[in-house]
């Protein structure tokens, strides 16, 4: 057993709940368990709980095992337009009822800290030019959302009044992000096609946004931070913004000219409550700002990306969506014919080098976890070259007298990679792909990642390998990774196994 924090989050699947995630497992310093109405598929990195809707007879018993801070993002958002439903009770039976329900069985189940993420629309709609709220300022929720995450927040601060439980209130302001919707998302389709958007002129307002990686960095420093319990936050990237600038920013991170119109803020306003459409107007020409100075003083928290770079970030995101890497056709089909007959002819040699590598080493296979297709792990087969006790690095970090004799000699024939045709036949790899990279391989994850290299199966073998290019070069080798699965086809696929067959490239040797 290890002595970390065990965390429950709410909302994992959700935008600002998966970032959440992604962090937590990436830092490695708290055991996670989420919690989902139904699960798919288990995972090594996180506990996960099968937890009905959330509401007043939600159980969370198991859930709640062994868990020390609950960070809650789950929350109802949308009510459907329904003149039957009234949407304020339909949001309070979520974010209020169902929230408060959570932080009950929390303090039976001896929860030190709830963290809650609320919305700055507790402290209003917009505000003047210059007057930021700050956590002193009176809340005034008007719509029914902003409403039922006020009447949570206070339902939490009053159990911490009377309980040991430690309260953290987060109001973010406009979240955004790698895959972001609603009207974020919007502006930079419009932007990317060329449209001509009327909003050019809006340069004198400010908006206060935050990018969710600096939310989700807010709140990693909400989890132990002995001056968060009981208090509430505004947050925000700290660089405030018009509408202007926003759309030159996702410009410029599309890599595409800034066509926005520049028709003055007024008259843009006049429109739109014409087709009963003034708050949308409100909420691109208006003010909301935000004072993120409690954060900064109390906990000494200062964000780490700027809103410039966060925008253009997630501008770039969107645009490498747009054109997701996707296999060949004919890809999956081929590899299960190709390794499938490759197995049944090099039966011999598999059995042959097996049996000389028990005398060699004493253990003819290496199985090692690598990073797969949408970054889930799996574990790569190959023949041992290298002694048992030898480092688990990359081969360009591997030291070349850990080589042995038999090593030597499968290395150079490359017949060290024919247990890979076992992962090939049960889909874990292509016979053509980027080569598997370990996942303490940080720089090579986030290049690849923005790549969109893990959008595809790895591979034995490809255009990265062939061209000499290793790891040690992250960057250069997402791009090359990148432009094989961007050109893709039939003539390629057979030009790099045929290549590699005849012993070309030496992408992953030891140095």
């Amino acid at each position: 057993m290890n002595n970390k924090h065990r965390l429950l989050l709410t909302g994992a699947t959700g935008f600002v709940g998966s970032a959440i995630q992604k962090r937590i497992v990436a830092d490695g310093n708290y055991d996670l368990t989420i919690a989902v109405r139904s699960i798919k598929e288990q995972s090594e990195a996180v506990r996960i709980v099968k937890v009905d809707d959330l509401n007043t007879k939600t159980d969370w018993s198991e859930a709640l095992k062994g868990v020390n801070v609950v960070v809650h993002s789950a929350a109802r958002v949308h009510v459907m337009d329904d003149k039957s439903t009234d949407p304020l009770n339909e949001f309070r039976k979520v974010n209020v009822e169902g929230t408060l329900n959570l932080a009950r069985q929390a303090v039976k189940a001896g929860v030190k800290r709830f963290i809650f993420i609320s919305s700055i629309k507790v402290n209003g709609e917009d505000t003047e030019l210059g007057k930021p709220y700050t956590e002193d300022s009176k809340p005034n929720p008007i719509d029914p959302y902003g409403i039922s995450k006020y009447e949570a927040e206070q339902g939490l601060l009053e159990l911490a009044e009377n309980t040991p439980l430690e309260v953290v209130i987060i109001r973010p302001t406009l979240v955004y992000g790698e895959n972001v919707k609603g009207n974020f998302h919007s502006l930079m389709k419009w932007t990317y096609k060329g449209v001509p958007l009327p909003i050019g002129g809006i340069k004198h307002n400010l908006r206060s946004l935050i990018s969710v990686d600096n939310l989700v960095d807010f709140i990693v420093t909400c989890i132990e931070h002995k001056d968060a319990k009981n208090e509430v936050f505004l947050i925000s990237d700290d660089d405030d913004i018009s509408t202007a600038d926003l759309l030159k920013e996702i410009s410029k991170g599309l890599g595409v000219k800034n066509k926005a119109v520049n028709i003055p803020a007024k008259f843009i306003n006049t429109a739109a409550s014409a087709v009963g459409k003034s708050s949308v107007a409100q909420r691109l020409s208006g003010s909301l700002q935000v004072d993120i100075s409690k954060a900064k003083t109390l906990l000494g928290w200062e964000p780490k990306y700027s809103t410039s770079e966060s925008i253009q970030k997630t501008a770039r995101f969107y645009k490498l969506n747009l054109a997701a890497p996707k296999s060949m056709t004919l890809q999956r089909p081929l590899d299960i014919m190709f390794s499938a007959t490759g197995l049944v002819v090099a039966s011999p040699l598999l059995i042959g080098a097996t049996a000389i590598g028990y005398l060699d080493t004493g253990s003819p296979l290496f199985i090692q976890e690598r990073v797969g297709k949408d970054k889930k792990p799996f574990k790569l087969i190959k023949f041992r070259t290298m002694k048992v006790d030898t480092a688990s690095v990359a081969s360009h970090l591997a030291d070349n007298s850990s080589i042995t004799k038999l090593g030597k000699v499968l290395r150079k024939t490359k017949l060290d990679e024919l247990p890979q045709l076992i992962n090939v036949l049960k889909g874990e790899m292509s016979l053509v792909g980027p080569r598997p990279n370990l996942f303490n391989q940080k720089d090579l994850i986030k290049a690849r990642d923005e790549m969109r290299v893990y959008d595809v199966l790895p591979g034995i073998t490809g255009l990265a390998q062939l061209s000499g290019i290793d790891m040690s070069t992250p960057e250069r080798l997402a791009k090359k990774d990148k432009e094989m699965i961007d050109t893709i086809n039939l003539k390629n696929y057979f030009s790099y196994i045929l290549s590699t067959a005849l012993g070309k490239g030496s992408g992953d040797a030891v140095k």
